[in-house]
């Protein structure tokens, strides 16, 4: 028997990859352990009957000679099938274990016969490029599935984790039929009253991480009456605040904690910080639960993890440059223009008397050479007062200043003396090597 499984509360990554494992392995079933996402399960009360799974209590696990495992290998999340993984501990060849997966390695990883692991937003992506390399037929019921599990587990795209290949995947079904007006309709089904309180409270409570600043916020919330889709409130409540990465831990009436972390940030990776909880997940998005200790200590010890496990946040001193060179008051424009061009710089900091004065830029003289002012000198035309920063201000900071300002500089102080001075294309360089 060949038996296609995937991690407990399976999303719409999980389930897609299942149903097109499915037509890599024809004959094999789909065995569900631990339940289906609520918005999984609203899909499957429609579509139940054309992508039918089984639950594992429900199959005959001693018949399993081959397993194929999709969107997880941590043996951990897989208890559901620990009869079949236990004999093939014992009887190695009794059972083949072939793994599709996206995740990073953990030490409780299975030992598979034959892996498919590669670094996408989704697993379903790997699926999909082998259908589409073997020109497998597939219609757009099937194409519609394949593109909600890319969807979701990439945030359509915008997550950091996201890949060229995953956006060719969509391309591919998107030919093959796929119809991108239902993707919302279950991606992102309206929130109830219980999960709206939910959310307002998240957002209320949220506290940022000190050593990370705005960068990383943790809400811990006791709820008296859990939502279905504590997760979908969790990325809702992401979506609407400008940190980098959100963690909730939510202490629930049976008294289990749950902790749901969501990231945009290369720096803040939520599988590893979970993990240090007894969780797991990707880079973007991961989970845990415990199950010992009080809400106050659950907090305490993902500060620990954030703390053992993220990048610590780029401050202003890791891109400025430095030395700067200056002008003062007194230079004429055209003498200006000409040391800018040789300097290969848009601007410079005017300074007097060791003192900073004024930012004059390559558009303030060409503006007054359109006026016929370039005859003058810096001082004419320079502007002042000049927005400035510290060295060690985080480089978020900057940015918001950058588009609060609408300024393309930004000289860097210490005290009063210049030491650096931080420009748009410094953050752009940034921005897009990380």
């Amino acid at each position: 028997m060949k038996l296609i499984t995937t991690h407990e509360t399976a999303d719409f990554d999980a389930l897609a990859s299942c149903v097109a494992l499915r037509k890599l392995y024809p004959g094999a079933e789909i065995g569900i352990g631990g339940g289906v996402a609520p918005n999984v399960h609203q899909y499957l009360a429609l579509h139940g009957n054309r992508f039918r799974t089984e639950r594992c209590r429900d199959v005959d696990l001693s018949d399993v000679d081959l397993l194929i495992v999709t969107d997880v290998r941590r043996r951990s999340r897989l208890h559901h099938i620990e009869e079949v993984l236990e004999r093939a501990t014992r009887t190695p060849r009794s059972v083949r274990i072939v793994v599709w997966d996206h995740h990073p390695s953990a030490p409780d990883d299975l030992q598979s016969d034959e892996e498919h692991v590669q670094p996408v937003g989704a697993v379903t992506t790997l699926v999909v490029e082998e259908l589409a390399a073997r020109s497998a037929d597939i219609d757009r019921e099937e194409a519609t599935l394949f593109s909600l599990g890319i969807h979701e587990d990439t945030g359509s795209l915008a997550y950091s984790r996201t890949s060229s290949r995953d956006a060719t995947a969509l391309a591919w079904l998107l030919g093959h039929g796929a119809r991108p007006g239902l993707l919302q309709r279950f991606l992102r089904p309206p929130l109830d009253v219980v999960e709206r309180s939910l959310l307002i409270s998240i957002v209320d409570g949220i506290e940022e991480v000190p050593a990370f600043g705005t960068r990383i916020g943790v809400s811990a919330q006791e709820i008296e009456e859990a939502p279905a889709e504590l997760a979908r409130v969790t990325t809702e409540a992401f979506r609407m605040i400008p940190h980098d990465a959100l963690f909730c831990v939510y202490r629930l009436p049976n008294g289990k904690m749950h902790i749901i972390g969501r990231s945009q940030s290369d720096a803040v990776t939520v599988g590893g910080v979970l993990g240090e909880l007894g969780g797991g997940g990707h880079s973007g998005a991961g989970s845990a639960v415990v199950r010992e200790g009080s809400l106050a200590d659950v907090v305490t010890r993902l500060h620990t993890a954030i703390e053992k496990t993220c990048r610590h946040p780029e401050v202003v001193r890791d891109l400025m440059s430095s030395p700067v060179r200056t002008v003062t008051p007194r230079m004429p424009l055209r003498e200006l223009a000409h040391s800018l061009h040789e300097w290969g710089h848009a601007g410079a900091p005017v300074m007097e008397a060791g003192k900073l004065v004024g930012m004059i830029s390559r558009r303030d003289i060409e503006r007054a050479k359109r006026d016929g002012r370039d005859s003058l000198t810096v001082a004419s035309c320079m502007a002042h007062p000049v927005h400035t920063i510290a060295p060690d201000t985080p480089l978020s900071e900057a940015l918001k200043q950058m588009k609060a300002h609408n300024i393309g500089r930004l000289p860097v102080l210490e005290g009063a003396r210049i030491v650096g001075i931080l420009s748009r294309e410094d953050v752009l360089a940034y921005l897009y090597e990380e």
